[in-house]
């Protein structure tokens, strides 16, 4: 390195250390375009002036009528004019326009230093025929249709737990060195299986007549649970795209990497809408809300047996759809046979169409009386989605033969079987343990309560010396403190979201569970809560060696409370339940990964 040019890199390093000074005296919020195309994206970036930190959440204008909420990032600048540095902190919260029209964002209100600051309204107009827009890619840019996810459902029109797989596909024509899932879409009304996405890897698609580098990134299995319209959310990708800076300044050059800049870019897809029908009339007595193809198929391990020898009896179900959702088929055991709760397995192929498998219940079976008996088939009614009927698969009858006498208590006819608990109690063990013997005349010194006795009061010292170095590190060490009280206080904040949990204050129930993920982490982690967001959080857990999977469902559980503060759906309180143990659960696993 030549000495000019360490010459200014030591300048550089000198004015970022310089302090910063000045409060916080304006906020202004901006957009990144005003006119968006219908399920493009588009950036509102608030900016505070003359702080690094946060008093608080800034608190954001509802916009769910015309945009759906994707997710924030923040950035931090620094600037030096006449002697004196200054610190701009800018928060940008992604959105992807949802409806059609010319619509008012309120201010923005923000805490900072101190002050209460409330930025001007804004306008934004989304239209059909808005052109590419360019997302956030440093200084060069990705424009829309360069870089793009598709979701893509089998059907549009299903039944109410018929199988509809969503395939997700990504589109590029940039350079693309990886990707991140950020946000998987919200799938409330539907049952879930993972597909697994093919092994072809990246092909060259041609897409309205462009030529693009293309991949599945994900391929689900949706059951719906109930009629309806129902909307599948966005799911988003932050990419890390190589793109060229427009400009080129003292670090443009191939000590520092040449004009190529590597940068994340979120992308969304559109959301999906699937119309789901109820099942039809005409339901048979045995329907259990099965939709598919099923086979049902009994055997007995034998067919010749004596009285009070236990037998297996095997049902195993299977076929294509929801096999999860089996229940176990009624039997027509005679009623002197006694039968035991089965054993259940199952095992589910996720496959390039769809969900099929099987599922095994294993029942123990004692007949109690001799003779020739006949178990009668066993029926599965189901709905065909292919042929729109109802339909009832049934198994082949089993025939036992009985050999030797009849039990001295059979079960009555209609009466209660005996079950394993029952055989349980007709015994009674005799005690045959060795009983505890105690010498005569044994010394005092032996004894175990002499010496509890004389170690008590040296453990009451021992544990008050203890107590107060506890105490006065707690005074001297925050760091200890923060972690010491992090549990409490996310218990007290979950208490008062729980007393929020009503649809009226849904906003303010997520508000609060967002404020217990925040402060549970800023706590662990000796971090100030406010303004933390979530690739900080992500940067700091995995320094501190915590996993992905603890990371990931704590990060989502504060993505959505975003999502319902910022573009709520409408409340469910069901869903509000969920949100608060997924939130306890999340944060008791953090809290064992980082001990």
């Amino acid at each position: 390195m030549t000495f000019p040019r360490r010459l200014a890199t030591l300048a550089l390093l000198g004015l970022l250390c310089l302090p910063a000074s000045g409060l916080a005296q304006t906020a202004r919020a901006y957009l990144s375009e005003n006119e968006v195309g219908l399920n493009q994206q588009f950036v509102l970036n608030l900016e505070i002036a003359g702080t690094q930190q946060l008093d608080a959440d800034p608190t954001l204008p509802d916009l769910s009528a015309f945009a759906a909420y994707l997710g924030s990032g923040t950035s931090t600048s620094m600037q030096m004019a006449n002697g004196r540095t200054s610190v701009t902190l800018t928060i940008q919260y992604q959105f992807q326009a949802t409806a059609e029209g010319t619509f008012d964002i309120g201010p923005v209100t923000v805490a900072a230093s101190g002050q209460t600051l409330t930025t001007e309204p804004l306008t934004i107009r989304v239209t059909t025929s808005a052109a590419a827009t360019t997302r956030s890619g440093g200084d060069g840019g990705v424009a829309s249709d360069e870089l793009f996810i598709t979701a893509t459902p089998s059907k549009r029109t299903v039944y109410v737990n018929e199988s509809v797989t969503v395939e997700y596909r990504i589109f590029t024509r940039v350079n693309v060195d990886g990707y991140n899932l950020t946000r998987q879409p919200g799938t409330a009304g539907f049952w879930v299986e993972e597909l697994a996405t093919p092994q072809a890897g990246v092909e060259q698609v041609v897409r309205n007549g462009v030529q693009y580098a293309s991949s599945v990134i994900r391929r689900v299995a949706l059951f719906p649970t109930s009629a309806g319209s129902k909307t599948l959310e966005p799911l988003t990708i932050e990419a890390q795209v190589r793109v060229r800076r427009r400009s080129r300044g003292f670090f443009d050059d191939p000590f520092f990497g040449g004009g190529l800049s590597r940068t994340p870019v979120e992308i969304a897809s559109d959301p999906v809408e699937i119309e789901v029908l109820a099942l039809p009339a005409g339901q048979p007595p045995s329907f259990t809300g099965l939709v598919g193809q099923f086979d049902v198929a009994t055997s007995i391990d034998r067919t010749d047996v004596d009285t009070n020898d236990a037998l297996t009896f095997r049902l195993e179900v299977t076929g294509t759809g929801n096999i999860r959702t089996v229940a176990a088929p009624e039997l027509g055991f005679p009623t002197n046979f006694e039968v035991y709760p089965p054993d259940v397995t199952e095992l589910v192929e996720p496959s390039g169409e769809g969900v099929r498998g099987r599922k095994v219940f294993e029942y123990v079976v004692v007949p109690r009386a001799p003779g020739d008996v006949s178990i009668p088939p066993v029926e599965l009614a189901y709905f065909d989605s292919d042929t729109d009927a109802y339909a009832v698969a049934t198994s082949a009858p089993l025939s036992l033969r009985i050999a030797g006498d009849a039990d001295d208590a059979p079960s009555a006819p209609g009466g209660r079987r005996r079950t394993s608990i029952d055989a349980q109690q007709d015994i009674r063990f005799i005690r045959i343990a060795v009983p505890a013997f105690r010498p005569i005349g044994a010394s005092v010194l032996r004894s175990p309560a002499f010496w509890a006795v004389l170690m008590t009061p040296w453990l009451a010292v021992a544990g008050a010396v203890a107590t107060r170095r506890h105490q006065d590190r707690l005074r001297g060490d925050v760091a200890y403190a923060r972690r010491r009280r992090a549990s409490r206080v996310a218990k007290q904040r979950l208490a008062k979201a729980e007393s929020l949990r009503s649809p009226e204050q849904h906003r303010a129930f997520h508000a609060e569970v967002g404020r217990a993920l925040h402060g549970f982490v800023g706590d662990k982690l000796n971090l100030a809560e406010a303004g933390l967001v979530r690739d900080e959080i992500r940067s700091h857990l995995t320094a501190r060696g915590v996993s992905e999977e603890v990371i990931a469902p704590y990060l989502t559980c504060l993505e959505d409370c975003d999502r319902q503060r910022f573009a709520p759906i409408e409340p469910d309180p069901t869903a509000m339940q969920d949100m608060l143990t997924r939130a306890g659960q999340a944060m008791t696993d953090l809290d064992q990964a980082l001990s």
